[in-house]
């Protein structure tokens, strides 16, 4: 019996250690938890434009604050003045030359490139929610920084018609609104939540309240909206009690010229106002407040915001990272070591110039250019004395040398996107400013003597930036401005297409044909230049010949929609249904978010008599484009069709609120009208469209019909007002 009891005892203490074991192993793992990391970075913001970086008329409490409590660099660098290439550096820990991506819009990540989201995701094993909420078209998933992220929240409505910047960037406001929903999702894991904030990109248009505090100083406005809107990510963490264990980095992709050194925005030229960035690191407990003097390079934020987070890149496969990984002198309070620090930008070659580099070791800056410059930044700060014009070459050939050495270890080219290089992708670049680069590396020589010196072209890149403005405002008188431009430099084939575009648009097809024809003969095994041909060639009617050039460019590369799309359209208009559909429907597969291809495929089965499956088609099309009027017209013309002229008008209203001088649509809405037996409305939307169209030679056919119709009715109402007599 006593034995028995002994045994029970014996049982139940250890029962009980078993629990306390349990429970202490359990708290330990609570407090050894993974940190959380917010990475916001915020596009286009040079550091001397905030107040932690000296400047007494910012209003900037949120990033000031995070300065103050944080670790702040005095003297960090971007690698390179673009968005695109800039991320996939801040990303991955790799100089653009080694990660692929060296211009906007040209390729995508290459497949198997190690990120902080691949780090910290499932798909290195890792275990944490990730989730990225990003700002601009630039950033698109089809670029390739997605991979390793949960979410990818690219979600602008992707529509090729739509105006200027609206369907390229979204507000901050809107895209921390969506990341907030994210993180008060319930996860018991620890989260890597990237945040990408575009407002400070010109144009400069801040809320009106920012505004009237910065008058003068819309930038500045744009960056006061910025800075609120990390302030509501911060307040989000301390809500929700998570500030003490998440790492907060905060970072600009690169700055803004402003004007200085004739630049009026960024990605032209290497001077200090585009590559020095505010970079600001918070991990309480951890890092003690300070400012890091040394110059460091982005490329150097992945690897010491993993070793933050107690990881390292490696690993079969994983190249090494470019970037030094900062996180043991920070945390033993040391200031590192001094390092190279390299930039680049091949965004002039697409002009036909040179391409540039950058090399900084402390305070000397040396750029590699047809006129080579060196800065003593440390007396110097405004770049305003090239010594090796004073003949103190120096360091000058060491610094050549090593830049050429880096420049030979180029590895990386980046995999096409799907579709990365089409028409729309080169539109909505436009419209915020870029010009889509080529995903080719230039050829060796290109920079040096024999090449041109962007910073000679600078006059030339400032008026055409200017004028780029002016046409996607709607201003064609922009038209004079390129002309001049072409005339100046005649070889550039950046200023060509755009004024081929221009008229183009204008629906000048006698003048913008010859431009395409000389781009097509200038590039022969460029397929976007077939393209752009085929295309103008199609919309002045010139069907055989749009065949020819659109057959050259998917001869080229059979893989991007929009040639298969524009081929649709040639054989719609010849009659061959079944081949327009194949077409639309390749188009749509190679990308199932191009609404102009969805559209266009639903015109071809309404042609067919298929009336529900266009009705998908259209549907589909208005979904991925809210402001794409053509598919709510394609909606209204099936209901007409139906015989529910009544179920139209919603459709032809909504079309033409989005697209006031869509004609068509105001025709449509006056049958529809007549049909519903609404005369006196139908008779006040006939008159509507004549009025609209007066003059105008495209619409003769549909105006004798709207002519006749309008008759009809008159006569009708005369009639009915006589018999009532």
């Amino acid at each position: 019996m006593l034995r028995r009891q002994s045994e029970s005892w014996s049982a139940r203490l250890a029962l009980v250690l078993l629990l306390t074991l349990s429970l202490a192993g359990g708290c330990s793992r609570r407090a050894n938890r993974n940190p959380n990391l917010l990475l916001v970075t915020i596009d286009t913001v040079r550091a001397d434009h905030l107040g932690c970086y000296g400047d007494r008329e910012a209003v900037t409490p949120s990033l000031d604050g995070l300065a103050s409590a944080g670790v702040r660099f005095d003297a960090a660098s971007s690698t390179v003045p673009l968005t695109l290439p800039s991320h996939a550096t801040i990303l991955s820990g790799l100089l653009p030359l080694h990660h692929g991506l060296r211009n906007n819009g040209a390729g995508a990540l290459p497949a198997g490139t190690a990120t902080l989201a691949t780090l910290l995701s499932g798909t290195a094993g890792g275990h944490y929610r990730t989730g990225a909420f990003v700002g601009a078209f630039v950033l698109d998933g089809r670029f390739g920084l997605k991979t390793g992220f949960e979410v990818y929240d690219d979600e602008i409505p992707r529509d090729p018609k739509a105006g200027v910047t609206l369907e390229a960037e979204r507000p901050g406001r809107e895209v921390v609104d969506r990341a907030l929903a994210w993180l008060a999702k319930k996860d018991d894991r620890p989260f890597f939540l990237w945040v990408h904030l575009y407002d400070a990109h010109a144009p400069y248009t801040p809320p009106p309240a920012w505004a009237a505090r910065h008058p003068g100083r819309p930038y500045d406005g744009e960056i006061s909206e910025v800075d609120e809107q990390v302030g509501r990510l911060l307040a989000e963490l301390d809500r929700q009690g998570v500030s003490e264990r998440t790492v907060v980095a905060v970072a600009a992709d690169h700055g803004e010229s402003l004007g200085e050194h004739g630049e009026l925005t960024h990605g032209l030229l290497l001077y200090e106002p585009t590559l020095h960035v505010p970079l600001i690191l918070r991990a309480p407990g951890r890092l003690a407040a300070r400012v890091v003097r040394t110059p460091v390079s982005l490329v150097d934020l992945a690897p010491t915001l993993a070793g933050l987070l107690g990881k390292t890149f490696g690993g079969p496969g994983v190249r090494p990272r470019d970037g030094r990984d900062l996180a043991p002198d920070l945390l033993a309070g040391r200031e590192p070591g001094a390092g190279e620090v390299y930039a680049e930008s091949q965004y002039p070659a697409i002009f036909g110039w040179s391409p540039l580099a950058a090399l900084r070791k402390r305070d000397l800056k040396y750029i590699s250019a047809p006129k080579p410059e060196l800065y003593d930044l440390g007396k110097d700060p405004k770049e305003a004395i090239n010594l090796l014009d004073r003949g103190q070459a120096g360091p000058a050939p060491g610094f050549a040398s090593r830049l050429a050495e880096i420049e030979a270890g180029a590895v990386a080219t980046p995999r096409p996107a799907n579709p990365a290089d089409t028409a729309e992708t080169r539109a909505r670049l436009a419209s915020l400013g870029y010009v889509a680069g080529g995903t080719s590396k230039p050829a060796p020589g290109k920079r040096g003597a024999a090449g041109i010196d962007p910073k000679a072209m600078v006059d030339l890149f400032q008026r055409f930036e200017r004028a780029n403005d002016r046409l996607q405002d709607g201003d064609s008188a922009a038209l004079g401005e390129l002309e001049a431009l072409v005339a100046a430099d005649a070889a550039n084939p950046v200023f060509r297409g755009k004024l081929a575009e221009a008229w183009r648009n204008r629906g000048d097809f006698a003048k913008a044909v010859p431009l395409y024809e000389r781009a097509a003969a200038d590039a022969p095994d460029d397929p976007e230049a077939w393209y752009n041909l085929a295309a103008a060639l199609q919309e002045a009617g010139r069907l055989p010949a749009a065949r020819s050039a659109i057959e050259r460019a998917l001869t080229l590369d059979s893989s991007r929609p929009e040639p298969h799309n524009t081929l649709g359209i040639v054989e719609m208009g010849e009659g061959k249904l079944d081949l327009a559909r194949r077409e639309f429907e390749r188009a749509a597969q190679l990308d199932p978010r191009n609404a102009h291809a969805l559209n266009n495929l639903g015109n071809v089965l309404k042609a067919m008599g298929k009336l529900d499956d266009a009705e998908q088609a259209y549907e589909k099309s208005a979904a991925l484009a809210p402001r794409y009027a053509e598919p709510l017209n394609g909606l209204g013309t099936l209901a007409v069709e139906r015989d529910r002229p009544r179920e139209a008008l919603p459709y032809f209203e909504r079309a033409l609120a989005l697209a006031p001088r869509y004609h068509e649509v105001r025709l449509n809405r006056a049958i529809a009208l007549d049909l519903a037996g609404d005369p006196a409305a139908g008779m006040s939307a006939y008159r509507d469209f004549l009025a609209a169209t007066e003059g105008d030679p495209r619409f003769a056919e549909q105006r004798r019909a709207a002519q006749q119709l309008l008759a009809r009715l008159a006569g009708a109402a005369t009639g009915a007002a006589a018999e009532k007599k």
